[in-house]
């Protein structure tokens, strides 16, 4: 049992609510409560001082490749197309299992250090993905997306196939997992409508969210309507069924009108990945008219090597800079709707329904922000503060079903100085390769 004493924390509706005491116990929030309902606090418990700081739901990275911390700061400069063929795929396929464990962990340091408690992960390589998401214990859903145009081979043929594969195994073994298997489809430009289908009626089967990239760049997103008779992506995937599944969609730059009224009618998520898409000069979302269409919207860092960083506070900041910038309104993207799409509609969207609220009875996934810093002061209003000033530096506490992953710069589950010399090993010998 754990107790936060004299906290502050954000209610469902991101009300600030001061000076309570929440009790953490068996994996969910127990009790919330008074100073002077729990003056004689059990002698078991874990007494935490919650003075001048302020609990909030953990957050949810909607859009991530964990792995390619591996490939951080490598393939600079370049468009999206030339990224990827240039640099990234050659890397990406020198890597196995053991390298993407490490490169993982990695990543999930950086996610709890900035109170990211789980993630929706497109990559390949499963088991070594699998392997550090179970010692670290956040969680997280995994899917290896499809790819390829030979219509000699089957999706059932294909190493995407295995990893899904592998994963359901997994979960059906483990039970209490915190991983959750979805599907992916890596994106129009890179599939063929056969693979698509094969990879929906493997959906189907086994009722799996479908993860994909979608009108990323205005390359792809007119490159496809000259192969599709004027078909969007949306519209594409949409004609070959991929929407009877839910669906989390990233990046949707490009997304005209008719194709944000067909995300709304299927329920699709889409997920705004800003910094990305300023690296690559891929353009900015229009999320305002996302929300005007009341398409649910989270929000995801992309991966490493085209972000740099893994901090969605970060992200979160840069999401309601751009859109005030771009549609030049100072309104745009309040604070309480920015941070619902981090937690709650994160939270639904990987189908965690008994999380993204501080709330009795819901799961104990939570991260404490430390208010009693120089970029934290004063406090007109808790929301906006956390929004346009809290960054990683904050982060005092990240917790994922009631067990500390993450407190005061320390890690419970990672040896970070190993990591750190593994995947600089890893770096070292893949470009020797690559040389």
């Amino acid at each position: 049992m754990i107790i936060f004493k004299n906290i502050d924390y954000l209610d469902e509706n991101f009300n600030w609510i001061k000076n309570v005491d929440i009790t953490i116990n068996d994996k969910a929030i127990q009790k919330i409560s008074s100073n002077s309902d729990t003056a004689l606090d059990p002698e078991n418990a874990q007494i935490i001082d919650g003075k001048n700081k302020v609990v909030l739901p953990g957050f949810y990275n909607m859009h991530t490749h964990v792995p390619m911390t591996l490939l951080r700061g490598y393939g600079e400069g370049l468009n999206l197309q030339d990224w990827l063929n240039q640099k990234i795929f050659p890397f990406e396929a020198l890597l196995d299992a053991d390298d993407t464990y490490w490169g993982t962990l990695l990543g999930l340091s950086e996610f709890l250090a900035s109170g990211t408690v789980s993630f929706s992960d497109m990559y390949m390589r499963m088991p070594g993905i699998v392997k550090a998401i179970a010692e670290t214990g956040i969680k997280a859903n995994l899917c290896n997306p499809c790819t390829g145009f030979d219509p000699k081979i089957k999706y059932s043929e294909t190493e995407s196939y295995q990893d899904e594969i592998f994963l359901l195994d997994y979960v059906k073994s483990n039970p209490e997992t915190k991983i959750i298997a979805d599907a992916g489809v890596h994106a129009e430009y890179t599939s063929s409508p056969e693979y698509v289908s094969q990879l929906l009626e493997f959906a189907l089967e086994h009722d799996l969210i479908i993860q994909l990239h979608l009108s990323e760049t205005a390359f792809e997103h007119e490159e496809c309507k000259q192969r599709h008779q004027g078909r969007t992506p949306t519209e594409y995937f949409a004609d070959l069924g991929v929407f009877q599944q839910k669906c989390i969609l990233a990046h949707g730059v490009y997304v005209e009108e008719k194709d944000l009224q067909i995300i709304k009618s299927h329920d699709a998520v889409l997920v705004h990945n800003p910094a990305s898409n300023l690296k690559l000069g891929s353009g900015f979302a229009s999320v305002g008219k996302w929300l005007d269409f009341g398409v649910t919207t989270c929000l995801g860092t992309d991966g490493a090597a085209s972000n740099n960083d893994l901090d969605i506070l970060q992200e979160m900041r840069l999401a309601a800079l751009v859109q005030k910038g771009l549609k030049k309104d100072p309104k745009l993207l309040s604070p309480t709707q920015l941070l619902q799409m981090l937690t709650f509609n994160g939270a639904s969207a990987q189908g965690r329904t008994n999380s993204g609220i501080i709330k009795e009875g819901f799961a104990a996934d939570l991260v404490i922000l430390d208010l009693d810093t120089p970029n934290m002061q004063p406090i007109y209003d808790l929301a906006t503060n956390i929004v346009y000033s809290a960054n990683q530096s904050n982060v005092y506490l990240t917790m994922v079903d009631g067990q500390i992953l993450y407190r005061d710069g320390e890690y419970t589950t990672i040896d970070l100085e190993k990591v750190i010399f593994e995947v600089n090993r890893i770096k070292s010998e893949k470009l020797a390769l690559l040389d």
